[in-house]
């Protein structure tokens, strides 16, 4: 028997100069929640090492996400995909950002992707994200647009 997964995503009108969303890839079988965040960014000055600089910025949006899973549906186990290319990121030009997060829930028996379980969570974590690692952040300046 084959079955098919069907997706599900829910946009979150938590900031005008992020676009914000989370769902699932496979609403039948609750297993996972991704939170998946874009933008455009701005580097406050030019820097040597891009490839580093981004890697810690990384690393500082896990951080703020462990620091918020206690109190959540979620296992400790995240995994951050941040797609921000250190090749062409310079001063005086906007590059294209998408981080998507994916948690892992603990039971996976009965879960709603609307419940408020997994929305209040995703909403606090998405909150401190875009309040904490981005707007905090001192090498970049975020924009809603290229232009």
């Amino acid at each position: 028997m084959n079955m098919v997964k069907h997706g599900r995503e829910i946009t979150l009108k938590i900031s005008d100069l992020f676009r914000t969303s989370y769902g699932t890839v496979d609403i039948s079988s609750l297993k996972s929640i991704f939170l998946s965040l874009s933008t455009w960014v701005e580097p406050i000055e030019d820097m040597q090492d891009w490839y580093k600089i981004i890697k810690a910025f990384k690393s500082n949006i896990k951080k703020t996400i462990n620091k918020e899973l206690e109190l959540t549906p979620f296992k400790d186990i995240i995994i951050v995909d941040l797609d921000l290319r250190a090749s062409g990121v310079k001063k005086g030009k906007r590059s294209f950002m998408k981080c998507e997060v994916t948690f892992f829930l603990e039971d996976t028996k009965g879960s709603d992707i609307k419940s408020k379980e997994i929305v209040t969570p995703i909403n606090t974590i998405t909150n401190k994200l875009i309040t904490t690692s981005f707007l905090k952040s001192n090498t970049f300046v975020f924009h809603k647009s290229k232009k």
